[in-house]
C-alpha cells in the first residue's frame, strides 16, 4: 500500500531573511509615498483680493512706470541754404583767333556797314550838294569831278552788258542821289528816251552799280548827300553818259 504524506510538509516556511527583505520594501514604499504626497499637494488658489493688493503694491513700488510716457515729437532742423561757391576771379588767358572768329568778325563788319547805311538813310537831308549849284571850294570841286568820273565809268561798263537787243537808239535824262557812304538814295527818270526798254535798262544799270565809292574827306565835311543830273545816250556806237 502506498504511503500518503501529510500536506503540511510540502508548504514552504518563511525564513527570517525573507521577513527582513519584505520589511525593508515596505519602509521604502512608505517613504516614497510620503515624498510624492508632499510634491503633489495642490497649490492654494489666489483670490481676487490678494491679486488686487499685489498689483497696488507693485504700482506703489515703481511710480515712475505708472505715469504715461510723453509722446516723442521729432523736430526737423531748418534747411540751411548752401552758400554759393566763390567764383574764381582769375581772368582767362587770351586765345588766338580761330577761323570761326575771323568769320564772325567779317559778319560783324558787314552788320556795321548795314547800320551805317540805315543811319545814312535817316540822316539830316539838309546837307545836300546839288551839282547845278556853284561849289563851295576848289578842293571840293576837284573831289566831285573825280567822284563823278568814277561813277560814270562804272555805269557805262555795266550799261554795255545791259544794253537791250534790237539795236535800239535814244537819249534819256536821269537824276541820281547818292549818300556819303556810297549807297544809292534814288534814281529817277527826268526825260524818257521814247523806248521803254532803254529807260528800264538805264535805271536798272544805275541800281545794279550801287554801292559806289564813299565820298572823300572834303566832300564829307561839306555835305551828306550828292544830287546830280546826267544825260544817257544809246547809239550804234554804244552808250555814253555826259552832262
Amino acid at each position: 500500500m502506498a504511503t500518503t504524506l501529510p500536506m503540511t510538509s510540502l508548504q514552504p516556511t518563511a525564513t527570517s531573511r525573507d521577513r527582513l527583505g519584505f520589511g525593508v520594501f515596505l519602509a521604502l514604499a512608505l517613504h516614497a509615498s510620503l515624498i510624492l504626497g508632499l510634491n503633489l499637494k495642490p497649490a492654494k488658489p489666489v483670490t481676487e483680493l490678494e491679486l488686487t493688493v499685489a498689483l497696488q503694491t507693485s504700482a506703489a513700488a515703481t511710480p515712475e512706470q505708472s505715469a504715461p510716457m510723453p509722446e516723442a515729437t521729432t523736430t526737423m532742423p531748418p534747411l540751411q541754404q548752401s552758400e554759393p561757391a566763390v567764383q574764381s576771379i582769375t581772368e582767362p588767358k587770351p586765345q588766338q583767333p580761330t577761323l570761326r572768329d575771323r568769320f564772325n568778325r567779317a559778319q560783324m563788319i558787314g552788320q556795321i556797314a548795314n547800320l551805317q547805311t540805315q543811319d545814312s538813310f535817316g540822316q539830316d537831308t539838309t546837307r545836300v550838294r546839288r551839282l547845278d549849284e556853284p561849289s563851295a571850294s576848289l578842293q571840293t570841286a576837284t573831289a566831285e569831278a573825280a567822284y563823278l568820273a568814277m561813277w560814270r565809268r562804272k555805269c557805262e561798263r555795266i550799261g554795255r552788258v545791259n544794253y537791250p537787243p534790237g539795236n535800239i537808239q535814244g537819249e534819256l535824262v536821269m537824276r541820281v542821289s547818292i549818300f556819303s557812304n556810297g549807297q544809292l538814295d534814288y534814281v529817277r527818270l527826268i526825260r524818257s528816251s521814247g523806248s521803254t526798254a532803254l529807260d528800264k535798262a538805264a535805271l536798272n544799270t544805275v541800281r545794279q552799280a550801287a554801292p559806289y565809292q564813299p565820298f572823300s574827306i572834303d566832300m564829307r565835311k561839306a555835305y551828306d548827300r550828292l544830287e546830280f543830273t546826267r544825260t544817257w545816250q544809246y547809239s550804234k556806237f554804244g552808250t555814253d553818259i555826259n552832262r
